[in-house]
């Protein structure tokens, strides 16, 4: 049996869902992930205070600044924990965009 570890979380730990991810790179060559998450509103009549609309748009949650070899390790561990998920669950189907995602 192999022996274990636990990982502490640093005091500022903090966990996030995210639906929508933006890559890309720095001139000085870091690479910058920007999470993004949905901001929903409602709106209501003031007197009845029945909904009457609602909107949303994407808002810049989470920046995260990576080394190149970091980002081509995490490109690694990604492409490998998708195929082990895809083994269980199925295939994950997306539109690919050229810039995103």
């Amino acid at each position: 049996m192999e022996e274990k570890t636990e990982v502490s979380k640093s005091q500022s730990f903090v966990e996030r869902l995210s639906f929508k991810v933006v890559v890309g790179f720095t001139d000085e060559g870091t690479f910058v992930l920007e999470f993004l998450k949905p901001e929903l509103s409602l709106y209501a009549e003031e007197e009845t205070g029945r909904i009457i609309e609602h909107g949303g748009r994407l808002v810049s949650d989470v920046r995260i600044y990576l080394p190149p070899k970091t980002a081509k390790k995490m490109l690694s561990a990604l492409e490998k924990s998708i195929k082990d998920y895809e083994k269980k669950f199925g295939e994950i189907e997306v539109e690919i965009s050229g810039e995103e995602e």
